[in-house]
């Protein structure tokens, strides 16, 4: 019994240690921008799933399979552990459809993985009471570890990958984020294009109209002593959104550099 004993204690304490908020910051909230002529990166929780069940439904679907008592007979004990098992299977794998382990899925299927490895444990310590050390049972219990340790570290391979991947691209967004000159910047808002002097989408057919319903109502001067104006003014405020911006981008890759390297630590420490 040692093997299942000690499989079960090192992925008890790596879930433990892994689910921190050392590790994973609330850094999917921070806001990034469109570097212009470029694809947004999705956030955190940008990817949509087409067979993971929202967090709360994991959770409670979970918590159904996994509360069961331990004064039942072995074969059912197992019976039993093996339904949270393939619960844990299916969402692990549902979780990573998109290639990808974001934040909430991240602790949810650790503190699933730790609450799995404690029953486990409790399972353990009532059939020592009535079966010998070479019983089926065990060995049953046995594969159901092995088995789970397996998906743990298929997930853990997959998003470690995805992980770099991320922070390759968070890092190129960063560098591909500049400002406008301030020529440029100030000449859009004065053709009615300030939004796209922002960063924003081009809408060429709106400004043209805006261009000549000046020129028709008579007020050209009007409008663009005052667009003008507000290019020169907004542009220092344009220069530090753009700098945090790019500071942001930075702390996301960062972010995700950290996860690839627990999840690489983890998957080194279950092999």
């Amino acid at each position: 019994m040692g093997f299942l004993q000690s499989a079960i204690n090192q992925v008890g304490r790596d879930m433990g240690r892994v689910v921190s908020n050392t590790v994973f910051k609330d850094r999917h909230s921070i806001p990034i921008r469109r570097a212009r002529s470029k694809s947004a990166p999705h956030s955190s929780q940008g990817f949509v799933h087409q067979k993971a069940q929202p967090i709360q439904e994991v959770k409670d679907e979970f918590e159904k399979a996994i509360s069961f008592k331990t004064g039942y007979r072995p074969t059912t004990l197992i019976s039993k552990l093996g339904g949270a098992y393939v619960v844990i299977k299916n969402e692990a794998q549902a979780f990573v459809e998109d290639g990808y382990l974001d934040v909430n899925e991240s602790q949810q299927l650790f503190e699933m993985m730790k609450q799995f490895v404690d029953k486990c444990g409790d399972v353990e310590d009532v059939i020592g009471f009535t079966e010998e050390e070479d019983a089926k049972v065990y060995k049953q219990l046995e594969n159901i570890t092995i088995s789970t340790k397996e998906v743990f570290v298929d997930v853990l391979n997959t998003s470690a990958k995805a992980c770099r991947e991320r922070s390759i691209e968070f890092e190129n967004q960063a560098k591909a984020l500049n400002p406008e000159g301030f020529g440029r910047f100030v000449g859009l808002h004065l053709i009615w294009m300030p939004r796209y002097a922002k960063g924003g989408e081009k809408k060429v057919n709106r400004a043209i109209i805006a261009n000549i319903l000046d020129v028709v109502t008579l007020t050209f001067p009007i409008t663009r002593s005052i667009l003008l104006l507000v290019g020169i003014v907004s542009y220092p405020g344009e220069l530090s959104a753009t700098k945090q911006a790019k500071e942001n981008y930075r702390l996301l890759a960062e972010q995700e550099r950290n996860r690839a390297a627990t999840y690489e630590e983890l998957i080194k420490s279950n092999s």
